[in-house]
C-alpha cells in the first residue's frame, strides 16, 4: 500500500470511529411496569447509528437478559426506524430480572470494498421490577368540593389515603382495586395534584380540578327589629369531615348583626344559628368557604321601638276583654330577645 492509501485508510477509519461513537441505544421500557397475570413483560428499544456506509441487513439486536443474549424483533409497521423489542416471560420466584442491549451490524469499507464488524452496547444494566401497587385512573378530573371520586388501580390497602392539593381527603376503601375520597374544602378554580399515601409508599394519581360551587343558605334576606332573633340556616352538598366545616361569616354592619361563628358539625350537612338584631342598620351579611362561591345576604334591622304597635294592639285588646266583662287575672307580654 502506497503513502497516499496510507493516509486515506486512516481517515476513513477515523472517520468512521467518530460516527459510531454518536451511535446509540435507548431504552424505551417504561420504569413502572404493572404486574400482569402472565408475567411477561415487553422489553423494548431503539437504536441510533450514525453510519451512512451500514450493510443493508446487517443489524441484528439483542438483548442480554439471565446471562442470555437473545435476538429481538423488529416492531412491524415502523422498518426503518430501529425500534425492537422483546417478550420476556418473569420465572416464577423472581420479582426482578437484569438486562442490557447488545447490536451488531456491518459497514462497508469503502477504501478496499470489504466490510467491517460493529457492535453497540448500552451503557446502563437495567432493572424490570414490574410494580403491584399501580394506578389506572381517575374516574374524574374535576369536581366541586364534596364530590365523590373514585380511583381505579390495584394494591390497594385499607391504610391507604388519598392526599389532594397536601390536604388529606376523606377515604373509602372498596377493594385491592379502588378507592373513593371526598374532594375536600379547597379553593376552587385550581388544580391540585393526587396522591394516594400509605405504609407501601406515596403514588401519584394525576390532576383534578376543584370548581367553584354554591351553597345554600336560608332565608335569602333578613330583615329584623332591635332585640329579635331569627334563624338562619346553612346547608353544603356533602358531610362535614372531621373537625367539622368552617363557614365564615361577617357582615358590613356589625353593630346591627349579632350572630355566633358558623360551623356545620363532623358528619352534617347543615347547622342553624341564631341571628339577633342589634342597632338600627341596613347592609349585607357575607357567607364564604373554600372552594364555595360568596353569598350575600341583605340585611335590615329596624329601631326596637318598631314593637310600639304591637304592645299598643295588645293593650287595647285587654281593655276590651275587660269591657266584656271578662275577669282576667294576669296578663303577660313577653318580647323574646
Amino acid at each position: 500500500m502506497n503513502k497516499a492509501k496510507k493516509i486515506i485508510s486512516v481517515i476513513a477509519l477515523v472517520a468512521g470511529i467518530a460516527l459510531s461513537g454518536c451511535s446509540s441505544l435507548t431504552n424505551l421500557t417504561p420504569e413502572r411496569v404493572p404486574e400482569n397475570p402472565s408475567r411477561t413483560y415487553t422489553l423494548s428499544m431503539s437504536a441510533y447509528i450514525n453510519d451512512g456506509a451500514v450493510v443493508k441487513g446487517s443489524i441484528k439486536p439483542y438483548i442480554v437478559i439471565d446471562e442470555q443474549e437473545i435476538p429481538m424483533t423488529e416492531v412491524r409497521n415502523v422498518e426503518g426506524d430501529r425500534l425492537y423489542e422483546y417478550d420476556y416471560v418473569m420465572p416464577k420466584g423472581r420479582t426482578e430480572a437484569k438486562y442490557y442491549f447488545v447490536i451488531r451490524y456491518q459497514v462497508n469499507n469503502t477504501v478496499n470494498d470489504t466490510s467491517r464488524d460493529r457492535e453497540i452496547t448500552s451503557r446502563t444494566v437495567y432493572t424490570l421490577a414490574p410494580v403491584s401497587r399501580y394506578i389506572v385512573s381517575m374516574q374524574n378530573e374535576r369536581g366541586p368540593v364534596g364530590s365523590v371520586v373514585p380511583v381505579l388501580g390495584r394494591g390497594f390497602d385499607k391504610e391507604d389515603k388519598i392526599v389532594i392539593g397536601g390536604v388529606e381527603a376523606d377515604t373509602e376503601y372498596l377493594s385491592r382495586t379502588t378507592l373513593n375520597f371526598i374532594v375536600p374544602p379547597l379553593e376552587g378554580g385550581k388544580n391540585y395534584d393526587v396522591e394516594v399515601v400509605g405504609r407501601n409508599g406515596t403514588i401519584w394519581v394525576g390532576s383534578f380540578r376543584v370548581d367553584t360551587a354554591d351553597m345554600n343558605v336560608s332565608p335569602s334576606s333578613i330583615e329584623l327589629a332591635g332585640g329579635e332573633i331569627t334563624t338562619m340556616i346553612f346547608s353544603i352538598s356533602f358531610s362535614a369531615p372531621e373537625g367539622g366545616f368552617p363557614i365564615d361569616v361577617k357582615t358590613n354592619i356589625p353593630s346591627s348583626i349579632v350572630m355566633d361563628e358558623v360551623v356545620v358539625p363532623a358528619g352534617q350537612n347543615s347547622v342553624s344559628v341564631t341571628v339577633k338584631g342589634a342597632a338600627e342598620g341596613k347592609g349585607s351579611i357575607y357567607v364564604n368557604a373554600p372552594g364555595f362561591r360568596e353569598l350575600v345576604i341583605p340585611a335590615t334591622v329596624l329601631p326596637a321601638d318598631s314593637n310600639s304597635e304591637v304592645l299598643n294592639d295588645l293593650s287595647e285588646a285587654a281593655k276590651d276583654i275587660n269591657a266584656a266583662g271578662v275577669e282576667v287575672e294576669s296578663a303577660e307580654v313577653i318580647i323574646k330577645e
